[in-house]
C-alpha cells in the first residue's frame, strides 16, 4: 500500500467516525405525537387510549388462545387452527389478493370481526359499508372521562349473553347494506360468493351499529366503532363481555385460536434477516448510521470507478524472474564467446560506484582513480589498479581472456565492490 492510498483510506475512516459521532451526539429520540381519533395506533402493541393492548391482555387472561397476526392474509391457508381474526380500523387496508385469501378462509368457517368506520366490504353484488353517525343518545359512561352512548342488543344470542348495553363513541357509524353500483358489477369482487344473510344485532334507536353477515360456512361481524375494543372503551358498558362472548362463541366447538390483525398496523414479521435487524434497532440512531455508511460506500465505489485524469498505461509484469534472466544472458554470452561483454556488464557498474566513492568524474584517469581509492580505503593501490586496468584492456580489445581468467576477474571485482559503501 503506497502513501497516497493509505492517506485516502485514513480519510474515509475519519469521515465515517465523524458521522457516527455526530449521529450519537445530536440524535434525540422524538417524543410520540399526541394521537387523534383519525390518526391513531390501534394495534395490540399500543397502550394508549386508542390502542388494543387491553383487549389482547383481557382475552389472554380469560383463557382464550390469542396471538398477534403479523403476516399477509394469504398465510391463513396454512393455519387451520386460526378461527377468529379481529380487524381494528388500520390505516392500511387489505388489498385484492389478501381479500381473496380472506374470503376463502371465511368461506371455510372462519369468523372475521371488523371494528371499522370507513372501509366498505364488497360481498358479491352487495356491499357492507359504514353510513352516517348514529343518532345521539343519553350519556352512559361509567367513568365520565369520555362521552359514551349506549347501543342496546336487538337479537338474543350467545354474543349478547350477559350484555345489557354497549358503550360506543359519538363518532360511531351505522351499518348499511347496499347493492354494488352498476359500473362496478363487472369488476371482480373481493368476496366472490353471495352472502346468505345479514342480521343487525345491536344499535341505537332504530339504527344498527352491529351486524352479522353469513358468508359460506363462516361469518363476518361488523361493528361500526373501534371504540368498543379500544383501551379507553373496553371497560365501558358491557364491551369486554361482548368481546369475550364473540370469541368464545366462534371457538367453542374446535378450541381454535384468536388473532389480532397487527399486520396492517405496520407490525410485519420479517423472519429475521436484514429487515428484522433494522426493526430491532428502530428508534435508535443505528439505522441512520447504516444508511450513512452505505452512502459513503456508494460514493467511494463511484469515485474509484471513474478516471479523473489522463489514462495511465497498465504495468507490464516481466515474464521471467531476475535469476532466469541472468542465466539466459550468461548462456548467450558463453555461446558467443563474448567474454569482453560479460566483463563490461560487471565493470561499468563497479566503475560508477568507484567514481562516486572517490568523488572523481567518470572521465578521470585510472591512475588517479585508483590512488584516491587506495588513500581512502587503506588498501594497496596496486590491487585496485591491477583489476581496473585488466578490465579496461579486455573491454577495449587490447587483451583476450579465457573462461578461467574471466571467473577469477569477476570474483576480484565482486571483492573490491564489497569494500565500497552501499
Amino acid at each position: 500500500m503506497n502513501r497516497q492510498t493509505l492517506t485516502n483510506s485514513l480519510l474515509v475512516v475519519l469521515v465515517v467516525v465523524l458521522l457516527l459521532g455526530i449521529n450519537l451526539l445530536f440524535y434525540v429520540k422524538p417524543e410520540p405525537d399526541a394521537e387523534t381519533d383519525e390518526y391513531a395506533d390501534r394495534s395490540t402493541h399500543s397502550s394508549r387510549p386508542y390502542g388494543t393492548l387491553g383487549a389482547y391482555l383481557f382475552l389472554q387472561e380469560s383463557g382464550v388462545r390469542v396471538s398477534r397476526w403479523e403476516q399477509d392474509y394469504r398465510a391463513l391457508a396454512d393455519r387451520q387452527d386460526v378461527r377468529v381474526v379481529i380487524f381494528v380500523e388500520p390505516r392500511t387496508k387489505p388489498r385484492t389478493r389478501q381479500l381473496r385469501a380472506l374470503a376463502e378462509w371465511v368461506g371455510r368457517g372462519g369468523t372475521f370481526v371488523m371494528f371499522e368506520r370507513s372501509w366498505p366490504l364488497r360481498l358479491g353484488r352487495q356491499q357492507l359499508l359504514p353510513g352516517s353517525y348514529l343518532p345521539p343518545e343519553g350519556p352512559g359512561s361509567a367513568f365520565g372521562q369520555v362521552p359514551v352512548q349506549r347501543a342496546v342488543p336487538w337479537q338474543p344470542g350467545g354474543a349478547f349473553q350477559g350484555v345489557s348495553w354497549l358503550g360506543i363513541s359519538p363518532k360511531a357509524t351505522t351499518v348499511m347494506l347496499q347493492p354494488v353500483p352498476i359500473s362496478k358489477i363487472e369488476d371482480e369482487p373481493s368476496f366472490p360468493l353471495q352472502m346468505t344473510a345479514c342480521v343487525p344485532l345491536a344499535g341505537v334507536q332504530d339504527t344498527p351499529a352491529v351486524a352479522e353477515v353469513r358468508y359460506g360456512a363462516g361469518r363476518i361481524i361488523y361493528v361500526g366503532d373501534p371504540f368498543v375494543i379500544a383501551n379507553q372503551g373496553l371497560a365501558e358498558g358491557d364491551n369486554a363481555r361482548f368481546l369475550l362472548n364473540l370469541v368464545r362463541l366462534a371457538t367453542r366447538d374446535n378450541a381454535g385460536q384468536v388473532v389480532f390483525d397487527d399486520y396492517h398496523h405496520g407490525y410485519r414479521a420479517t423472519n429475521g434477516g436484514l429487515l428484522g435487524l433494522l426493526g430491532y434497532f428502530r428508534g435508535t440512531p443505528i439505522p441512520w448510521m447504516v444508511w450513512h455508511i452505505v452512502a459513503l460506500g456508494l460514493l467511494a465505489a463511484y469515485t474509484l470507478g471513474r478516471r479523473f485524469g489522463r489514462p495511465v498505461r497498465l504495468p507490464v509484469k516481466p515474464r521471467t524472474n531476475a535469476l532466469e534472466f541472468v542465466t539466459a544472458m550468461a548462456r548467450i554470452q558463453k555461446a558467443a564467446a563474448a567474454r569482453d561483454l560479460a566483463i563490461e556488464n560487471l565493470y561499468r557498474r563497479f566503475h560508477r560506484r568507484l567514481c562516486h566513492y572517490t568523488g572523481l568524474p567518470t572521465t578521470a584517469p585510472l591512475k588517479e582513480l585508483c590512488l584516491a581509492a587506495s588513500e581512502r580505503s587503506g588498501h594497496p593501490m596496486s590491487e585496485w589498479r591491477a583489476v581496473t586496468e585488466r578490465c579496461q584492456a579486455v573491454i577495449e580489445g587490447r587483451a583476450t581472456i579465457g573462461d578461467a581468467e574471466l571467473l577469477r576477474l569477476a570474483q576480484r571485482l565482486r571483492a573490491l565492490d564489497a569494500r565500497l559503501p552501499p
